[in-house]
């Protein structure tokens, strides 16, 4: 499974500066995982250079977006999935559908995976929240 991280980390521009509320992605290149991209959908040697050509394009277009501090998350998420999209298509013109299928099912997991945290994290801070205000609310009786 970690494999598989590192995997669509090298696939689809993982996350590295996304603090921003609502953006927990990384547009950071793995080019050490390029042998696990090559190795989970059987590519060619020509394919995996065409599919690193492919990411060195865009990957700059994605660190541009990211550098934009006057857009919301909505506007930015936008941007990066439509930079996303034309990428994908390139990467389809050159990969067998099997190709194309696997590495959209290891698309979905990594998605469901990184929701999944998400979700843990907003509990967590949830719950600390709730546990903060309570605290306060314990305070504000001892002072009566």
């Amino acid at each position: 499974m970690k494999y598989t991280l590192l995997l669509l980390c090298a696939l689809a521009f993982t996350v590295s500066k996304a603090q921003r509320s609502g953006m927990n992605e990384d547009f950071e290149i793995s080019y050490d995982s390029m042998d696990q991209v090559k190795v989970e959908l059987n590519l060619s040697e020509d394919q995996l250079a065409k599919w690193s050509e492919v990411n060195e394009k865009y990957y700059p277009k994605l660190q541009a977006i990211e550098k934009i501090d006057s857009l919301e998350n909505r506007q930015r998420l936008m941007r990066v999935r439509r930079i996303l999209q034309d990428r994908d298509a390139e990467l389809k013109e050159f990969v067998f559908a099997a190709q194309w299928d696997k590495y959209q099912t290891l698309q979905r997991q990594e998605q469901r995976k990184r929701m999944k945290l998400r979700r843990q994290e907003m509990m967590m801070k949830r719950k600390q929240r709730l546990q903060e205000e309570k605290k306060e609310d314990d305070g504000g009786l001892d002072d009566r």
